[in-house]
């Protein structure tokens, strides 16, 4: 119905643009998160997997998302984001353990717009 809230558009796909000034989200329309370097120019995967966990929070049958990357970023950004972007590391308390949770496992890689 119009006017309620879109959270279970099964329409979103999330999208993770990596440029050089740092990590872009959007839903493939607009931009709804714009994550900045970190001080000492570090893309910060810390804040950009919090946000995909929430995301995945939001939409839970969503399991497709598209990692974008501009064109002078080195290939293991994209190694480390799409590891980013399919699963989470969570402790399970136990020592040093920890479990895969699979957040957006079916991942399209493609060029940055």
């Amino acid at each position: 119905a119009a006017g309620e809230p879109a959270s279970a558009d099964e329409g979103f796909t999330p999208e993770v643009i990596v440029r050089e000034a740092g990590i872009e989200i959007t839903n493939g329309r607009s931009v709804i998160a714009s994550i900045p370097n970190t001080d000492a120019g570090e893309f910060d995967l810390v804040t950009l997997s919090d946000y995909m966990v929430e995301l995945k929070q939001t939409y839970p049958q969503q399991d497709a998302a598209s990692v974008l990357m501009e064109a002078k970023i080195p290939y293991d950004y994209l190694i480390q984001v799409m590891d980013i972007v399919r699963a989470v590391e969570v402790p399970t308390g136990n020592e040093d353990e920890v479990e895969l949770y699979a957040l957006f496992s079916e991942i399209s890689v493609g060029d940055a717009p």
